[in-house]
């Protein structure tokens, strides 16, 4: 589904990316980690196009939407109209949303629990609900490709694992290829079946997350001691990442 091959781009002078090639099967959920800096959302905005000058071929072979780090709004739109956006890339020019477009915006606030914030005005709403809606206005355009720079970022845990949750779900139910970076190995251990290593030199890691996200690999690519515990809890045992901090 989302298909790169012998991807390289440099920018500034610096290789970001030398030769990289991965493949993201349907409905399976990919992670990208890294430091800071190495590239990560550069990587998304050149499997977006939104970054040119590269060589290589990349190939989403499905319609996309994309879910970028949230930012201030400038104009407070309500949710519903946030969603409603998302119906754009199926309306001709100054085409009013039909039956059928307000259906699927309802549906989606329905899905994600936000319908009793439908009037409300987005900038109003919690880090946690801003990404609901963010994810909703994806849903909105009917993708079969969900790619998304740092969904969890600066959320609480209890919302990390709420907006995590739901990845898996849309991926088991609805079949949707999703990728996303992320800070948190964790979160790729969790829900992700792929996992992409940004090293800090050119080089990168690509395999099933089980394999590529391990205690050496972590503490490759963190400069810092990482241990990997598993903790057992009432719906079984989860790997929990723990930064040896000095």
């Amino acid at each position: 589904m989302i298909n790169v091959n012998q991807l390289s781009f440099s920018i500034n002078k610096q290789c970001l990316f030398d030769k990289l090639s991965f493949c993201l099967p349907e409905g399976k959920i990919g992670a990208i980690l890294g430091p800071n800096g190495r590239g990560k959302t550069t990587l998304l905005r050149l499997l977006l196009g939104f970054q040119r000058n590269y060589t290589g071929q990349i190939s989403l072979n499905a319609q996309v939407a994309y879910v970028p780090q949230l930012n201030p709004l400038l104009f407070s739109y309500s949710v519903q109209t946030m969603v409603s956006l998302g119906r754009l890339r199926h309306l001709a020019w100054y085409q009013s949303p039909t039956s059928k477009d307000k259906k699927i915006v309802a549906d989606c606030l329905d899905y994600l629990r936000l319908t009793p914030f439908a009037d409300k005005p987005f900038n109003q709403l919690s880090g946690g609900e801003k990404q609901m809606v963010m994810i909703a206005r994806a849903l909105a355009s009917e993708p079969q490709i969900l790619i998304l720079d740092e969904p969890t970022s600066a959320l609480d845990l209890h919302n990390q694992d709420l907006i995590l949750a739901i990845l898996r779900e849309l991926a088991q139910s609805r079949h949707l290829t999703i990728l996303f970076t992320s800070h948190y190995p964790q979160h790729a251990l969790h829900i992700a079946q792929y996992s992409l290593l940004l090293h800090r030199a050119c080089p990168v890691v690509f395999g099933s997350t089980a394999e590529v996200v391990t205690e050496k690999a972590l503490t490759e690519l963190y400069q810092i001691p990482i241990a990997i515990e598993p903790i057992k809890h009432n719906n079984g045992t989860t790997q929990a990442v723990v930064p040896l901090f000095h």
